[in-house]
This record gives C-alpha cells, structure tokens and sequence, in this order.
C-alpha cells in the first residue's frame, strides 16, 4: 500500500484549464513541409504565408529547396543564397536528385554561420 502511495505523489497533477493565457509564454509553432513534385508545398506555405500577414503574425520563413526556380513569397532564409545547385550538379557529377541532397548537406555544414 505504501508503494501506491509513493508512486501517486510522484505522478505530477494534470494541467488546469483556468491558468492565464498571459502568464504562460506562447511557444512558436513551426511547421515543415514536405511531399512529392507537384503536390502543393509551394501553394501551402503560399497561403499560410499569406494568412499570418493579414494576421499581423509575419513568419519566419526557410526556404530548403535548392531546385526551386522562384518562390512567390518571400523567405528569411534560403538555401540557394548558399550552395548553387547547379554547380554542385556539374561539380560532382551528380543528377538532379543526388545534388539536391548533397546541396542540403552543404548548407547543413554552413547552418551555424546562419543563426
């Protein structure tokens, strides 16, 4: 019985519905997205991109594409201002698969200059 009750107190009470909104900090949201050729990511952060504008919420924007031609939004952070995707393509003889991922590797090694 003591076992029970030593375990009981160890196990924090459940989180209250009436604490204040404004006494907690608000934690950031982030989103990532990811998905095939052609099946929305653009048009999705597009639109949210739009959203938090109108919401006076600006985004914190990362672009990680490096293929990409142009975006139609603008973006804090982008990786092709890094690592030229093409280049990487010619100079290790790679298609266009391989230099994407090897062009994210790059600009993972170069992350902390960004921050």
């Amino acid at each position: 019985m003591e076992t029970e009750s030593a375990a009981s107190s160890a196990v924090p009470p459940p989180a209250t519905t009436t604490t204040s909104a404004s006494a907690e900090p608000k934690l950031p949201v982030c989103i990532l997205v990811l998905g095939m050729a052609g099946s929305g990511k653009t048009t999705f952060i597009q639109r949210i991109n739009a959203h938090l504008h109108t919401e006076k919420m600006p985004p914190y924007v990362i672009n990680l594409d490096p293929a990409v031609h142009e975006l139609p939004y603008p973006c804090n952070v982008d990786i092709r201002d890094t690592v030229n995707y093409k280049q990487v393509m010619k100079q290790y003889s790679l298609g266009p698969n391989g230099a994407i991922v090897t062009s994210l590797n790059l600009f993972a090694t170069t992350f902390d200059q960004l921050l």
